[in-house]
């Protein structure tokens, strides 16, 4: 864990946020935004607060009610509107609110990537592939510079890239070796940091493995980034489907999905 001193407690909002008029566009316990908040929290302790967000209409209130220092949106093709949609009103109300986005709707390309937040004005930062050291070198950024914002900004950040507010110029870091050993990350069921998204309406939602030797074109995880396979271990997983089936059971919840890129292997 870092321990350093600390002017204040960061207070971050982490969302994967899902269209719910008619349906739930995505239905999903979301893991995603948990292990970022799980890895965040081990590396910062009682120096950050994190709460997470599923629906819209909940982190909008929430936002007007108390705003957050920092707030992280998932970017997928069915949510990347409206996750800047809400990261403008989070800057409408808090002008100096720090917005994150990372997620798979996101190119690999340079030149594509500065097109994408070119033309998403209230994302500061990006975090490139994998999310959890990317997300913590953000926050550890914005504790060294003091929450001075003329500071954040002022060089790369390893796993990231942005806009400098100022000069406008395209800032690319450096790409982040991945976590070989995934139960370096803590799992947001075991610690509690899910409970609130069993309200009967989410699925429960694990991750077994990471990465795939493939090199399918249509995929995310085709990139050489991903071409080993990393694991979280065996007690963990089952220790995560005895948490998830006990919770799951009393809400007659049956299904449980899988992120594993490649179920195949």
């Amino acid at each position: 864990m870092i321990s350093k001193l600390r002017l204040k407690k960061l207070k971050v909002f982490l969302c994967d946020l899902t269209y719910d008029t008619i349906i739930l566009v995505s239905d999903t316990i979301p893991i995603n935004i948990g292990f970022i908040g799980s890895y965040s929290k081990k590396m910062f302790g009682e120096d950050i607060s994190i709460e997470l967000f599923k629906y819209p209409k909940e982190v909008i209130e929430q936002i007007k009610k108390d705003p957050p220092d920092v707030i992280g949106f998932s970017n997928y093709s069915w949510n990347s509107n409206l996750s800047e949609y809400v990261a403008s009103i989070a800057k409408d109300i808090n002008p100096n609110i720090i917005t994150i986005q990372g997620g798979t709707n996101f190119p690999h390309q340079t030149n594509l990537q500065e097109i994408f937040l070119r033309e998403r004005p209230y994302t500061d930062f990006h975090t490139l592939l994998e999310g959890e050291i990317a997300c913590s070198n953000i926050i550890e950024r914005i504790f060294n510079s003091n929450f001075d914002k003329e500071k954040i900004f002022n060089d790369p950040i390893d796993g990231v890239v942005f806009i400098h507010p100022n000069t406008k110029k395209f800032i690319k870091g450096n790409y982040i070796d991945r976590i070989k050993d995934l139960d370096e990350i803590p799992s947001p069921y075991l610690n509690g940091m899910l409970d609130k998204f069993f309200d009967g309406y989410l699925t429960p939602f694990i991750e077994t493995n990471r990465g795939c030797p493939f090199t399918c074109s249509f995929c995310h995880t085709g990139s050489n980034y991903y071409h080993k396979l990393n694991k979280f271990s065996k007690q963990r997983v089952e220790d995560e489907i005895n948490y998830i089936g006990e919770k799951a059971g009393k809400l007659k919840i049956s299904n449980l999905h899988l992120a594993d890129v490649n179920f195949g292997m």
